[in-house]
């Protein structure tokens, strides 16, 4: 974009910048005047409508005085003669008309219509008859029904041998509605604040004007109707309570005026619009001759920058174009001594490349074949023909190059020293899986093997260690001929150091079950022991329980283990219940309490660790206890005992679908049978 485009733009956006802030200061200064003559309008009005009212109330409550000084009026309402008061107004010079209602009310709130239609009745509420009853005068808009508005005036009388009684007069509100069409000059329409026209001057004008208008809120605005221009004014119409009772609207034709204001503002725009165009077209016109000789000085820049050295500018002198000639001039002989310059730097340039790039190409095969590779297609990639950008890319090449060397020589180095470490690793690994399988076979050998052969009762057990050895533990022995003592344990933790706290753990019991008869002394006693000098904070989570093979009596202790399950010979399945025992060696000197339970011959106990519930498949999910239950539902009661610790272990391996074991599986399985023998 030329010079002279951008300076008549700049000027341009500066007209329409100033015009737009003319404008915009018009709109407001004419927003700040609407707003004035909107406040004039509603408070000017709001005080005619008030104004009006009170010569309205002025008017009523003087008819009231002269009624309260009548002694013919007085005489015929303390007999209640309706003609009569009608006769004795009619002297007063109040006569019946359509606007105009007269009530007289009791005090026991019975109405006698004098003037008016018979159906309106009741013109106060109660609360306004209790305020007048009591001596107080109210005076104010009233609206009687849903379609008529009355300004209404009281007072009160005592008559002799009647009592109080209330004056009610009112007078049509469209008699005031049509005095403050007058007194503005426009159409004026009463509304209720259920947009129920009261009175209005001009009804069709509102039917056409469809306005919506919030009665309770003042509103000055402008709508165009049927090609007319008003101004619409609404003010809140108070009701002789206090409360609003509707808006009283007018419609003032404006159009002229505003038609006049429309088109001044118009002329004014376009005038402005004019004027700014006449001046952008002189400013183009003057920049345009202005800048013709600059034009021709940058057209021999431009041929000089595609290499044209032949041009000269014909425009000379002292001027500013001249010094611009002068200058170009000493650019042209620059410009082909640079030329000269710039051919010798390319043979240069040349020659280096064809060195650096020979070198970097011996260099290259010391390296391995991957990067060997790499580094050629970088030396073949075509340069873009500027001498900077090769000489750059070589450098970059270079780099690589060094880099890929360095790491090379840092990889072998490390090769060398994982190779070193690796060989004193493997050893200690051989080593150490050795002692491990060692430990696995010490863990299996120690627990018991051959089961009972006692025909009272069948047992089976079940260990599969998560790692070479396991925390888990189980075991069973002969207290005496008739008593036998089980176990399932798991200790915290895995590995090596599990497996000797379950070691300890289950030498410890057995030892103490010998000459402690009760579950609940003997684990005590094991608790107390183990959680003497427990430096590692290991525990135990057991099932201990001492069952009489005669009669059945099994006695136990749960000490933070799962429940085991009973399961009858009809199939019931259930767990055993729990002593609230806390885990062994957790702390010193704990008191744990023991249940005694009858099985009856037939029953089948299942005890486990938490590794069969929480073992896990391939997608994280558990086994869970439900899925156990399910299982031991299908028919336990009829599988042999080994059957069971078979069928638990396969649905394990089944759910598992080949994820690595999460924790230590254990089981025991015993059925009670007691003198009965077992059923197969």
């Amino acid at each position: 974009m030329l010079l002279r485009t951008r300076i008549t733009l700049m000027a341009a956006f500066g007209f329409l910048v100033l015009m737009g802030i003319f404008w915009g200061a018009s709109l407001v200064r004419d927003r700040l005047e609407e707003e004035r003559t909107a406040d004039v309008a509603i408070s000017g009005q709001a005080a005619l409508w008030r104004e009006i009212v009170a010569v309205q109330v002025s008017d009523l409550q003087k008819r009231l005085d002269a009624i309260e000084d009548d002694s013919n009026v007085r005489i015929a309402l303390t007999f209640a003669n309706r003609q009569g008061v009608v006769a004795a107004l009619s002297d007063l010079g109040i006569e019946e008309d359509d606007s105009l209602v007269f009530e007289v009310v009791g005090e026991d709130r019975d109405i006698t219509t004098l003037f008016g239609e018979p159906s309106v009745r009741g013109i106060l509420d109660a609360g306004t008859l209790d305020r007048a009853f009591a001596g107080n005068r109210s005076a104010g808009a009233r609206l009687v029904s849903a379609n008529r508005m009355l300004i209404v005036a009281t007072m009160t009388l005592n008559l002799p041998q009647r009592g109080k009684v209330v004056l009610v007069m009112g007078r049509d509100a469209k008699v005031s509605v049509k005095r403050f069409a007058d007194s503005v000059g426009s159409k004026a329409t009463l509304i209720s604040v259920r947009d129920r026209v009261l009175a209005s001057t001009d009804l069709d004008l509102w039917k056409a004007a469809q306005l919506a208008i919030t009665p309770r809120q003042p509103l000055y605005t402008r709508e165009s109707v049927d090609g007319r221009i008003y101004s619409v004014t609404s003010v809140p119409v108070e009701g002789i309570t206090g409360g609003t009772l509707g808006a009283l609207v007018s419609l003032k034709d404006n159009t002229a005026a505003w038609t006049a204001q429309h088109t001044l503002r118009s002329v004014a725009l376009l005038a402005g619009i004019g004027l700014a165009l006449l001046g952008i077209v002189g400013l183009n016109l003057f920049l345009w001759f202005s800048f013709r000789p600059l034009e021709n000085a940058i057209g021999v820049l431009e041929a000089l920058s595609r290499g044209d050295t032949s041009v000269v500018l014909d425009h000379t002198g002292e001027d500013e174009i001249g010094r611009i000639g002068q200058a170009i001039a000493g650019l042209r002989r620059n410009a082909q001594a640079l030329a000269e310059t710039r051919r010798h730097r390319e043979r240069v340039r040349r020659r280096q490349e064809t060195v650096i790039s020979s070198e970097l190409m011996l260099l290259a095969d010391s390296i391995d074949p991957t990067d060997r590779e790499e580094v050629l297609a970088l030396l073949s990639r075509p340069s873009s023909g500027e001498s900077e950008d090769e000489l750059r890319r070589l450098a970059r090449v270079m780099h690589d190059l060094s880099r890929r060397i360095v790491e090379q020589h840092t990889r072998l180095s490390s090769m060398v020293v994982e190779l070193r470490e690796a060989l004193v690793t493997k050893t200690k690994l051989a080593g150490l899986q050795q002692e491990l399988e060692i430990a696995r076979q010490v863990q299996l050998a120690i627990l018991p093997k051959a089961f009972p052969t006692d025909s009272r009762v069948e047992l089976d057990a079940h260990m599969t260690p998560a790692r070479e050895v396991g925390g888990d533990f189980y075991d069973y022995f002969l207290i005496d001929d008739s008593t036998l003592g089980f176990v399932v344990a798991d200790v915290s933790g895995k590995g090596v150091p599990a497996a000797l706290f379950m070691a300890i753990s289950r030498t410890l019991l057995r030892s103490t079950a010998l000459f402690e008869r009760s579950p609940a002394g003997c684990i005590r006693r094991l608790n107390d022991l183990l959680a003497m000098e427990n430096e590692q904070m290991l525990f135990v989570t057991l099932f201990y329980g001492v069952l009489d093979l005669n009669s059945g009596r099994m006695t136990y202790v749960n000490a933070g283990h799962n429940p085991p399950y009973r399961i009858s010979r009809d199939g019931a399945i259930g767990t055993l219940p729990s002593t609230s025992g806390m885990a062994v060696a957790v702390m010193e000197g704990f008191v744990y309490k023991e249940v005694s339970i009858d099985l009856d011959p037939g029953d089948t106990l299942v005890l486990f660790t938490d590794g069969v519930t929480e073992a896990i498949d391939i997608d994280g999910a558990l086994y869970g206890e439900r899925r156990l239950e399910r299982l031991l539902a299908e028919g336990a009661q009829s599988w042999s005992i080994q059957e069971v610790s078979q069928r638990v272990l396969g649905s394990i391996r089944d759910f598992e679908r080949g994820a690595p074991q999460a924790d230590d599986i254990t089981s025991l399985n015993l059925r009670f049978f007691g003198s009965h023998q077992p059923h197969i």
